[in-house]
């Protein structure tokens, strides 16, 4: 019985997926891909490879940019602000606690590159889409 319990268990990690997102590639102020769709157990691989940039859980709407220190809604995460300005392309791994839409931006140069776009969804759904997000980013 145990050992079906611990195999139970153990089955999200099992089947869980690495989503790599690329942070400011070509210097530009984007996430690449800029929407995830991933599974409870999953995580996803921010690596920043150009500047100086923060990757942050923002609300939906309302005064989206900058999102604060520490994120925003729940659960939040924010990496901090990591800088590749040395080519050490530092890394921020989120893992998905659950699958309700979570939305997240750049934090740097007080919300500028978030209202220019620097944002990015995981698992958005109809009613909360990542083109409402970034519209909802750059009118705040």
């Amino acid at each position: 019985m145990f050992s079906k319990v611990f195999f139970l268990a153990l089955l999200p990690s099992i089947f869980a997926v690495n989503h790599a997102v690329s942070v400011g590639a070509n210097n530009a102020l984007a996430f690449s891909p800029t929407t995830i769709t991933a599974a409870v157990g999953d995580t996803i691989t921010f690596t920043v490879v150009s500047r100086n940039h923060s990757i942050s859980s923002a609300q939906f709407s309302g005064a989206i940019c900058p999102p604060p220190a520490g994120g925003a809604g729940f659960g939040p995460f924010d990496s901090g602000f990591l800088s590749n300005l040395d080519g050490s392309l530092p890394t921020f791994v989120y893992t998905v606690v659950d699958t309700q839409p979570r939305f997240g931006a750049c934090r740097q140069a007080n919300g500028g590159h978030c209202r220019a776009g620097m944002t990015f969804a995981i698992n958005p759904d109809a009613s909360h889409t990542y083109a409402d997000f970034l519209a909802n980013a750059r009118a705040s």
